[in-house]
């Protein structure tokens, strides 16, 4: 299990080539919590594509941070974006929901957990 501050489309890309690479034979499964709903917004379709890359996507709500939320876009959206790409990608609306799912994985997963907001403690839970 591996967690990562990669908040930016091109270091989620670079995340999951470089597991890919070190794993060429595990299953990479990621949790993924989008920082602002406006870079969300502005890069939705580049996150929806570097999240197709991993085997299995989950996006978490979005962490708003210093912003209101803003209607147009929520993690749904990312993950309806990226299954347009080819994506393994879905939504969930709790951190108690991912979690439940991530425990599911077989113990050859690579489960990454990424983000800027606390989507870190999902992987302290799963590790304990």
């Amino acid at each position: 299990m591996y967690d990562d501050y990669a908040h930016h489309p091109t270091a989620i890309r670079k995340t999951l080539e470089a597991a890919r690479e070190k794993f060429p034979h595990k299953k990479i499964v990621v949790a993924f919590h989008p920082h602002l709903y406006s870079r969300t917004k502005s890069f939705l379709n580049e996150f929806a594509e570097a999240l197709s890359l991993a085997d299995h996507a989950i996006v978490a709500p979005i962490y708003a941070a210093r912003e209101e939320p803003d209607p147009e876009i929520s993690n749904h959206t990312v993950a309806d974006a990226a299954r347009s790409f080819g994506g393994n990608v879905e939504a969930m609306d709790s951190f108690d929901e991912i979690r439940d799912r991530l425990l599911l994985e077989d113990e050859g997963t690579l489960i990454i957990t990424m983000g800027a907001g606390d989507i870190y403690k999902i992987a302290e839970q799963i590790a304990d």
